[in-house]
């Protein structure tokens, strides 16, 4: 009689046997992924799948995505159903899901019934992004996008913030962050305002980037002549030009793609690896705006970048590439209100065709039109650039919905024109919350429905990071470090606060947004950056400070996982 301890033993036996032969079996499959050296995450922002579609027919052939996607992503905030651009691309970054539209900091609250309540991680306090942990691991990093340097999607990956508009922090921070390539938008912010720039405080940053070692260049050119890092590449005074616009309006700007190319040259020669993120900023934009014009083109030129990327990685076989939206805006679909009752009739030609004639987007088509707002210089205008010839009832609606829209009158063209003379429809000028695509390749890619956070999870584990343990490095909060002693936040001047702390008869000075500890008349450049988190009145240092203004001589903690 077999006796139940038996039947125990037996099936326990079977268990370890078949775990041992899945060990077996998967062990060389395991072995044969090499080592990531390097990452790079291209984040097309405002995008999901009907416009991926769409993009596709309009090319008439395949994507370089189309041949990468492995699963998606699921996008929601800790605090709503739909995100903004900040906590989505700091999700990425970080690998905490935030709400609002917070920099790379916890949440300040949790509401979302997605979230898992009573984690802990709340209060607005920052956590490090794998950008940072990539610089401290000593492989190099870059940015490129097509947007201002300071925007939400780049913002999230070299900064910390309560809010995304604090532009002129999160510029400077970038600067401090000793990244070898960025580039992009927004050279004013680099600039005080009394030389043309943006900046309140009055520092000019382009001195501080030329006293790093940095070139600083402004022109498509001049990329060219690049052979090595460092370099802050910022070849507009505010945005980029969308690509379609790029030719008529700015043809001294280079494109996404020639900007990754570029990146990727000079940041593959770290022996150590690099990160590099890039975005399509706007493709967002267009969305915001319901312009397929816009849309159709910056989809395209980031398709190409991640042709350049996965071109790169094919040949290098230890890098993870990964691209993905943060977030859908504008909720194209392939088929509206015209199409009700024929849309079994659409062919592809129906639906390309009116696009193939847009040679503008909405903004520059907007710009054409210049002072001259009648309805005659927008059918005229329209014509020209979009090849539709509306009638004067469209060309007064457009204007009549221009002027409710304000700064964005441009708006009014796709919700005119787009549900008249396309089969596109459009339910929104804000963002979606849908889940969004996800693209990967190479070792280690991601497969499945992933939380958004996971992308920063994996990001870090292909590096080698510990994002908890370089958190705890990077960020110690100055009255916790030192209770009890004075610590003093100076805001006389409130452009320009600075972190003063008295210890042992000595005085230390933290500059805010800078990587600076000034003590004893010497000045170190430390490995982080110092944030001021205004809404909660906390200052938060690097580790390696608390131990310099100690007088200690700590090692500092490992942050590899």
């Amino acid at each position: 009689m077999v006796t139940a301890r038996k039947v125990l033993y037996r099936s326990c036996f079977c268990v370890l046997a078949l775990l041992w032969a899945i060990l077996i079996l998967s062990g060389p499959l395991l072995a044969a992924d090499p080592p990531v050296k390097n990452v790079i995450v291209l984040i097309m922002d405002g995008c999901s799948d009907e416009q991926l579609t769409l993009a596709r027919w309009y090319k008439g052939e395949p994507l370089a995505l189309d041949a990468i996607r492995t699963g998606a992503v699921k996008t929601h905030t800790r605090e709503a159903v739909i995100a903004d651009s900040a906590p989505a691309a700091s999700a990425y970054a970080t690998g905490v899901r935030t709400g609002g539209t917070v920099i790379s900091l916890t949440p300040q609250r949790e509401t979302s019934p997605g979230a898992a309540p009573g984690t802990g991680d709340m209060g607005l306090e920052p956590r490090a992004t794998v950008l940072e942990g990539a610089r401290l691991l000593g492989k190099a990093t870059g940015i490129v996008v097509t947007s201002r340097l300071g925007h939400a999607t780049p913002a999230a990956y070299m900064a910390h913030a309560p809010a995304r508009d604090r532009e002129s922090d999160i510029t400077e921070q970038a600067v401090y962050q000793n990244i070898d390539v960025v580039f992009g938008g927004g050279r004013r912010f680099l600039l005080p305002a009394n030389a043309g720039g943006a900046r309140r405080d009055q520092e000019d940053l382009t001195a501080v980037l030329r006293a790093r070692s940095s070139s600083l260049i402004d022109k498509a050119d001049e990329l060219q002549n690049l052979k090595k890092p460092k370099v802050f590449g910022l070849f507009a005074p505010s945005h980029l030009e969308p690509e379609i616009d790029r030719p008529q309006f700015a043809p001294e700007q280079p494109s996404l793609a020639a900007m990754t190319r570029k990146a990727i040259e000079l940041l593959s020669q770290n022996p150590k690896g690099f990160f590099l993120m890039v975005e399509g900023s706007q493709i967002d934009w267009a969305g915001h705006a319901n312009d397929p014009a816009h849309l159709l083109r910056d989809l395209l030129i980031f398709d190409q970048a991640v042709q350049i990327a996965l071109d790169f990685a094919a040949k290098n076989g230890q890098t993870l590439v990964l691209a993905l939206p943060d977030h859908n805006t504008g909720g194209m679909s392939i088929g509206n209100r015209r199409s009700d009752n024929n849309y079994t009739d659409i062919r592809t030609e129906d639906l390309i065709a009116p696009l193939k004639k847009m040679q503008l987007s909405a903004p520059g088509l907007w710009r054409q039109v210049g002072e001259d707002k009648t309805p005659e210089k927008i059918k005229e205008v329209v014509l020209q650039y979009w090849g539709i010839a509306l009638t004067q009832e469209d060309a007064q609606e457009i204007l009549k919905k221009a002027k409710l829209h304000g700064k964005e009158a441009h708006y009014a063209l796709g919700e005119v024109i787009c549900p008249k003379y396309t089969h596109l429809g459009w339910t929104t000028h804000g963002h979606t919350g849908g889940d969004v695509p996800l693209f990967a390749f190479g070792p280690g890619r991601p497969i499945g429905l992933l939380d958004a956070p996971d992308i920063g999870w994996i990001t870090a584990a292909a590096l080698g990071l510990d994002l908890d343990k370089l958190t705890r490095r990077l960020f110690v909060d100055a009255r916790q470090a030192f209770p009890g002693q004075a610590v003093r936040l100076d805001r006389s001047n409130p452009d320009n606060p600075v972190l003063t702390i008295t210890h042992q008869g000595r005085q230390a000075t933290l500059p805010v947004n800078k990587n600076n500890l000034q003590q004893g008349g010497e000045t170190t450049e430390l490995e982080g950056v110092v944030i001021y988190i205004s809404d909660t009145d906390r200052v938060f240092m690097p580790l390696q400070a608390v131990h310099l203004i100690r007088g200690e001589g700590k090692s500092l903690p490992d942050i590899r996982n």
